[in-house]
Formats: C-alpha cells, structure tokens, sequence
C-alpha cells in the first residue's frame, strides 16, 4: 500500500509551512501567550475563511473539498510543527466528525467557514433524557470559544450550542493551548447521529493527536539536527562525535514509525472505517509516547540552550506532554486495543 502524499497533498504542506514560517515565528507564539485568549483571531480568520482549512475534508454538498482525512491530517500535521496559536486541530477533528454524518449537511456548512467553532466532547458520564444532556467533563479540547460543541455519548453524536452550556477554561501544562471543563445541566442537544458515531468521533480526534504529534517530533528532531550540525565542539560539529549521531539515527528511525502509523490511522477514516476502533487508540499511544521521547531528547542534544526560556525546545515538550495524557495516556489508549481487538478472552 502506498501512502505517498500526492501533489496536491505535497503543495498543500509547502504553502502551510510559508504561512507557519510568516504567521507563526517564535516571538509572535510568545506574544499569543501572554494575551488573555492565548488564541490568535488574525490567524484563525487566515486558516479559515481565508485559505479555508476546514473544508479540506467536509463533503461538497457542504461546502468542502470532498477531501479525505489524509488530507485533513496534512494540514493537522502542519499545525503541530508550527504550534500554531489556534484551535485548528480539535475544529478540524470535530468537522470530519460531523461531515460523515447523514442529514447534517447545514451543520458541516456553518462549520467549514470558521464563523461557528465545533469541539468534540467525549460524553462518558453525560446522562440524555428527552434530548436533554447532563453532565460534567473535564479537560475538553477546543471548547474555549466554541459555540458548538459535539457530544459523543454512548447513543450516538449530539449538538449542544454554547447558549445550552457552559465551558470554563484553565491553564494546563501547554501554555499555547488551554483545556475546558464543560458543564452540561439539562442542555438541549440535537443528535446528529445515533449508534456508534459519538464512539467514532472521538477516534477521529484520538487520529488528529496521533497526527499533530508526528508534526511537533517532526520539528523536534529538524532543529536537533540542525543544531547538531552547526555547533562546534573541538573544532568539529557536535553530530560528528558517534554518540549524538547514533542517538539521533534512532530518533529517527521512531519517527518514521509513527509518521507511518499515523497516516496509516489517517487513511482508515475513511478508507477502512471498521479498523478505526483498533487502530486509532493504537496510533495515539505509539504517535504521542513517540513525540514526548523526542521533544525531551531535543532539550538535552540542544545541551544549555535547550533548557531556557527562551528557547523553544519546551514549548515542543509541553505539548507533547499534553497531547501523550488527553483522551487517556498509552497505557489507557493499548487497554482499549486490547479489548477492541479482543486479545484476551474472558
């Protein structure tokens, strides 16, 4: 099976990293973070109704592209290399979601332009009673500032807008990206969707941070390898010396696994839906323990500079921190391929 990304795919990425490296530089992450929102409206508008990112995987009838999630995930991979400032990931997610829901085409349209923000919600202890919702969950993705918000419970997928909840945001490990609580007391929902899509959405989202965090190792192991080939030691680059050149070979080498799985987790969204259960938990555990092994062997092959403020090597890390613990970390996430996969008999 060949997952090489097409041209269009390829010319996508080019474009995303000029506006990552235009939009998204260092000093401007850092001025984001010290604003109250921690959020970038001028760059949301650019990467949404400007280059209109959403509609990279929303059907046509919805006003996308009739893209796949590959194409999603290219876009989802992009963000996580450049740290970017806004919710684009969870949206995303929460559009690809929806977009594969029937009878939900006005839903998918006001989404794709980036006037209304979806975040998926995993729903495990939200009660439903005559299309009311109840219920408390904590450390949600992308709910600040979203009037919509995309409950999976265990009946299927349901639409709350924010005027029937309530989301209250806190600061987390990841100063660039701030978790919610929502709080859901008899809100009238919509359902999108019954049976297993609220289960499927949440795979969805479990693939996009599969997927970002290839992106922030990606990065990781670039400016390693950059640094290990400018800065002199004794007269010679650091990553001549066999010991940072072996350790970076097998970053590597990790890389390149979890790139595979993700995109492969990437493809069987649509491409083999009826993997998704196994695979997508499966991606998230080997894509995010693989991004937080990078991010921290990149502050120590960066030696002192890696360690400091101002440097960006912890900024990576955090986030990969953050991503290896929401949705449950990989101990959570290989539980959940046992049982889906059904390893073990009772």
């Amino acid at each position: 099976m060949d997952f090489s990304l097409t041209t269009e795919q390829l010319e996508l990425r080019r474009m995303l990293r000029e506006v990552s490296a235009e939009q998204c530089s260092s000093a401007h992450r850092r001025e984001v973070m010290a604003t109250s929102s921690g959020e970038d409206a001028a760059l949301w508008k650019l990467l949404t109704a400007e280059l209109g990112l959403l509609a990279v995987a929303a059907p046509e009838e919805a006003g996308g592209t009739g893209g796949s999630f590959v194409d999603a995930a290219v876009v989802i991979e992009e963000a996580g290399r450049g740290l970017w400032p806004v919710p684009i990931v969870p949206a995303l997610a929460a559009v690809s979601a929806v977009g594969r829901s029937e009878g939900v085409a006005d839903v998918v349209a006001e989404l794709v332009g980036g006037d209304h923000r979806a975040a998926i919600v995993p729903g495990e202890g939200v009660s439903v009673s005559t299309a009311r919702l109840t219920g408390d969950i904590d450390h949600v993705l992308g709910a600040a500032g979203a009037d919509r918000l995309l409950v999976a419970v265990s009946d299927g997928l349901w639409l709350v807008e924010s005027a029937y909840s309530k989301a209250e945001s806190r600061a987390g490990v990841d100063p660039l990206r701030p978790l919610s609580t929502v709080r859901l007391a008899d809100a009238r929902g919509r359902r999108l969707a019954d049976g297993d899509a609220g289960a499927r959405a949440v795979d969805i989202l479990r693939v996009a941070l599969a997927v970002e965090a290839v992106g922030v190792a990606g990065y990781c192991l670039d400016t390693t390898v950059e640094y290990l080939k400018t800065r002199e030691q004794f007269g010679r680059p650091i990553g001549s010396f066999q010991a940072l050149a072996h350790r970076a070979a097998d970053l590597a080498v990790e890389l390149s696994g979890a790139t595979s799985t993700a995109y492969y987790a990437a493809w069987a969204v649509d491409g083999s839906p009826e993997e998704l259960p196994v695979v997508a938990p499966l991606a998230k555990a080997v894509c995010c323990d693989a991004a937080y092994r990078i991010a921290a062997e990149s502050i120590q092959m960066h030696g002192g500079i890696g360690f400091t403020w101002e440097h960006d090597a912890h900024l990576y890390f955090k986030r990969a921190t953050a991503l290896r613990l929401l949705l449950g970390d990989s101990h959570t996430q290989r539980r959940l391929v046992a049982d889906r996969a059904r390893l073990f008999s009772a």
